[in-house]
């Protein structure tokens, strides 16, 4: 290049020097002139809950002090148990702030009960699970992609067990050599959903002498704040069973269900009786 070529290009060098500091100081004072949108927690609710896990909800305002509408480019959520993460989640952008406005922005994140640690020790002592949700809420402005945090703490009650009792015990003759006591169990369900049907696991005893168990029995199903029944038949041989056999035939006897229900993610112990006779 001839010094006459390059005389015109080295004159437009302040100009562009210029013109890019004037872009700085505009970026300067759009960032001056910007403010911050605020995040505020509004409630949280619970969505839905069952024996396996609870849906929290959160409802978030998002507000916006600016003379011009932005945009909700990302939202991303987890939620914590004794600070391991059990969920995570994202939802899509694209929601609109208002100029000088706000909107609503609402996340659900499931709480898993097998996830839960000291899960047996919290229900034993009938206390609440405690969790922690995070996360961020992105809005695109004017000066870039803004994260705006997301932290709150809170708890949960857990679903009350079932209740079992014995209310009847019938004894009649199966055979010559047998006979079969059939258990009537009420199961109760205090909570305001249904209790599905789970494994159960337990023995019968008659006079203090354990006469059956098994491993693989089923609870009913319990509607939301009823009552379910279920029946339990025991086969004794009149020969076998000796003692325990011939009380049950004389009747008046205690007769005791013990053992375990699993329904979802909760193992319910139960040890239930006939009531004594009265006097």
């Amino acid at each position: 290049m001839t010094r006459a070529r390059l005389a015109p290009a080295l004159l437009l060098l302040p100009l562009l020097a210029a013109l890019a500091g004037g872009c700085a100081a505009v970026g300067e004072l759009a960032k001056s002139a910007f403010k911050k949108p605020t995040l505020t927690l509004q409630q949280v609710s619970v969505a839905s809950i069952d024996f396996n896990g609870a849906t929290l909800a959160f409802d978030y305002q998002v507000e916006n002090p600016n003379g011009f509408g932005l945009t909700v480019g990302k939202l991303q959520y987890w939620l914590e148990l004794e600070k391991r993460v059990v969920t995570r989640g994202e939802a899509p952008g694209g929601l609109a702030l208002p100029a000088a406005g706000s909107a609503p922005v609402r996340f659900t994140a499931r709480l898993p009960f097998a996830e839960v640690p000291r899960l047996v020790e919290l229900v034993r002592s009938a206390a609440p699970v405690h969790y922690t949700v995070g996360g961020v809420v992105g809005v695109d402005t004017p000066i870039g992609l803004l994260d705006l945090p997301i932290s709150h703490a809170g708890t949960v009650d857990l679903p009350r067990l079932p209740e079992f009792r014995v209310t009847a015990v019938g004894v009649h003759m199966a055979s010559l050599s047998e006979l079969e006591v059939v258990l009537t169990i009420d199961v109760a369900n205090a909570n305001p959903f249904p209790l599905p049907g789970g494994e159960l696991q337990y023995a019968v005893a008659v006079g203090g002498e354990v006469v059956a168990s098994a491993e693989a029995g089923q609870v009913v199903d319990v509607p939301a704040k009823g009552h379910g029944k279920m029946k339990i038949p025991v086969r004794l041989s009149l020969l076998g069973a000796g003692r325990a056999a011939a009380s049950a035939v004389r009747g008046g006897t205690e007769v005791r269900l013990s053992g375990q229900a699993k329904v979802g993610a909760f193992s319910a112990p139960f040890d239930v009786r006939t009531p004594p006779p009265a006097r």
